[in-house]
């Protein structure tokens, strides 16, 4: 539960401006609901695995350590990109950061999507 509170609250001190409304925080996730109607699930069970969700209206955004795809460079983590089957490699998390950190880089991601 700790952690979800960091996240929680991470993302409500720092990028107010893209959410609609307070994350949710349930037992295994933080649910973010932007401004445009999309959302973000947040699970970060430990310190090295985490899973960052954005469900858009047409497709999918997925960041996380799940241990597949070996070949890319940057495994465990991966970015699933539009959908499950389009696997690229993670350039915005890293498994060094804090929980902190890796919020923080992927809702500047998000914020940078919403502008466009």
């Amino acid at each position: 539960m700790h952690r979800l509170i960091i996240i929680s609250r991470c993302a409500e001190e720092n990028f107010s401006d893209i959410l609609n409304e307070a994350p949710v925080i349930y037992s295994d996730k933080v649910r973010l609901i932007f401004v445009d109607g999309s959302y973000m699930d947040i699970r970060y069970p430990v310190d090295s695995k985490y899973s960052f969700h954005w469900q858009l209206k047409e497709s999918i955004i997925r960041i996380d350590t799940a241990p597949h795809h070996r070949q890319l460079s940057t495994y465990p983590r991966h970015m699933h990109a539009g959908d499950e089957d389009n696997v690229v490699e993670d350039t915005i998390t890293e498994i060094n950061n804090t929980v902190e950190e890796n919020v923080k880089c992927v809702l500047r991601f998000v914020r940078r999507k919403l502008e466009k």
